[in-house]
């Protein structure tokens, strides 16, 4: 029982020596003249980046029937609260209706008269996280012939919707 006492505080003392001897190649340098604990709390950011909320890469577009008053009755600002997040929704009323800015962008509402339809363009995509900030990427969707033409370096990737080259630095699509 002894022994297993021994090997467990051992093995606690590895690892934290392990992690302190692992801290200077997680965290920025710093000179004396740069302020280190400025320069180790901005590192945080670069640790723990913003959440990131995929319902803000869809867009819409909207078309109102005739029958849909444009006309503002009313309108009032909610913050909404939830999940951790802080929203703002505006509530416009007209006389055709009540209507906010949450619903409209929710895939699960739809009011009569108002027509909500995706845009698509070359921002839908993949998002990924590139050098401190989101960077969103265009898809190549595969059509009926695909071809693939490796080079040194890289490679093509020609599709009936485009065509994109690969390279150890990056993608490039058009």
């Amino acid at each position: 029982m002894f022994n297993v006492r021994i090997a467990a505080a051992m093995g606690a003392g590895g690892i934290l020596a392990a992690l302190l001897l692992a801290v200077p190649s997680i965290l920025p340098q710093a000179l004396a003249s740069e302020q280190p604990a400025r320069t180790l709390l901005s590192s945080m950011s670069e640790l723990f980046p913003p959440p990131f909320d995929p319902g803000k890469l869809a867009k819409y577009n909207y078309e109102l029937s005739p029958a849909i008053s444009t006309d503002v009755v009313k309108q009032s600002v909610i913050k909404k609260i939830g999940y951790g997040n802080t929203e703002t929704v505006y509530v416009v009323q007209t006389p055709s209706g009540t209507y906010s800015t949450d619903a409209l962008q929710s895939p699960n509402v739809e009011y009569p008269g108002v027509l909500k339809t995706r845009e698509r363009g070359d921002h839908v995509g993949m998002a990924f996280w590139s050098h401190g900030r989101w960077v969103s990427q265009k898809f190549v969707s595969a059509g009926s012939f695909v071809t693939i033409t490796k080079f040194d370096g890289g490679q093509l990737v020609v599709t009936d919707d485009g065509m994109c080259v690969t390279r150890k630095d990056g993608v490039i699509c058009n």
